[in-house]
């Protein structure tokens, strides 16, 4: 079995889909220059700016990405680790069901 197999999900179901394909965006930015498995500020402001989503759009706005960032580095490290990731994940998850069921969005200050 060849390495890039060995990564793969085994099933093919919807929702493993989607987890790979979070797996592999949070790859494609987090070992952009040879650096650990970790998003630095950088890495995380070109993902979010690179990747249309919901929350995102937001980014526009100052000290935006510097709060979500922030809000989600719960070491204080400077970087996001994929777990620490997976929390910007649920506020995007979050506002995209809001925006759904045509709510208000939500942001990194907000519920």
């Amino acid at each position: 079995m060849s390495s890039s197999r060995a990564r793969q999900f085994p099933g093919n179901c919807s929702l493993e889909q989607a987890l790979e394909t979070v797996v592999d965006v949070y790859h494609q930015y987090s070992v952009r220059k040879g650096q650990k498995d970790l998003l630095s500020t950088e890495e995380f402001s070109t993902l979010l700016k690179e990747q249309p989503c919901p929350l995102s759009q937001d980014r526009n706005q100052p000290g935006y990405l510097e709060r979500l960032f922030s809000e989600t580095d719960l070491n204080h490290d400077k970087e996001l680790s994929f777990e620490e990731f997976t929390i910007v994940l649920s506020k995007l998850a979050d506002d995209a069901h809001r925006i759904s069921h045509g709510s208000e969005r939500c942001g990194p200050d907000r519920d």
